[in-house]
């Protein structure tokens, strides 16, 4: 794998160190990687992340390039990606979330999500949201979301199911469930993920799967303290795909290092 950011980790720290009293608290690389059988090839993609907060917002920004090897076609492009979470008081909450990269199936080519969250009790958060997103060659997928979760004092618990509309297929849609352990001592935890859904649901992890299609996915993250502010995240996940001619899987990897305060 061709890691053009070669430089991520020394700026990320070097950012890390100078801006520790700007509002940022998190500092991140990751790294993923997507094997599929029956010659759909591999996707590559290497990730920097910042993340903060200001007053009740929590932002965040990354930058990212990707490759995509498609039978005998090698695809690449590079993403920038933001979002902003912000509280209005102890009941609503807003989430707006943004995606931009140059035109190729690497990457969802701009893509615009808005989640409303109401706090109906301490620990319990009822969210609504849409989407729009536009894909290579024109290609959009828009759509609508409701969620909840459920904070328990070492796991949260969370059901989001969508809807959508895709302009060169079937309308489709998707259901994932969360549950995210926290360690019974200190800052780690394990989270999984399990999902099934139809036609764009996993058109944004790779859009060259935006058709008619099923898939049904499964993952698995660590996230694991080295030290006082270093976290380790490793993670592993299958997904199972069929479309009307095919029937194949991708093994998924990610691993990540970042550097909290």
């Amino acid at each position: 794998m061709r890691l053009i950011i070669r430089g991520a980790l020394p700026c990320a720290l070097l950012l890390a160190v100078s801006s520790a009293h700007a509002g940022i608290d998190r500092v991140s690389v990751q790294l993923d990687h997507a094997d599929y059988t029956d010659g759909f090839g591999k996707r590559d993609v290497q990730t920097v992340d910042v993340a903060g907060r200001s007053g009740d917002s929590r932002w965040h920004l990354g930058l990212a390039h990707g490759e995509r090897d498609y039978g005998s076609k090698r695809f690449s492009g590079n993403r920038v990606q933001g979002s902003l979470h912000q509280r209005w008081g102890r009941r609503f909450s807003t989430r707006t979330a943004f995606t931009a990269s140059n035109d190729d199936p690497v990457f969802v080519n701009r893509q615009v999500n808005q989640d409303l969250q109401w706090h109906v009790a301490p620990q319990t958060v009822l969210s609504v949201g849409g989407k729009y997103a536009q894909y290579h060659a024109g290609a959009y997928v828009s759509g609508w979301s409701v969620g909840a979760a459920h904070y328990f004092p070492r796991v949260t618990a969370s059901l989001r199911h969508e809807r959508h509309r895709q302009s060169n297929g079937p309308d489709g849609h998707g259901t994932t469930l969360s549950l995210r352990l926290k360690d019974a001592q200190g800052r780690g935890s394990t989270q999984l993920w399990l999902g099934s859904g139809t036609s764009g649901y996993t058109a944004d992890a790779d859009p060259l799967l935006l058709r008619e299609h099923d898939a049904r996915r499964a993952f698995v993250r660590r996230s694991q303290p080295l030290g006082e502010h270093l976290v380790l995240d490793m993670g592993i996940g299958k997904t199972w795909h069929k479309t009307r001619l095919d029937r194949f899987q991708s093994v998924q990897s990610h691993l990540g290092l970042g550097y909290h305060w």
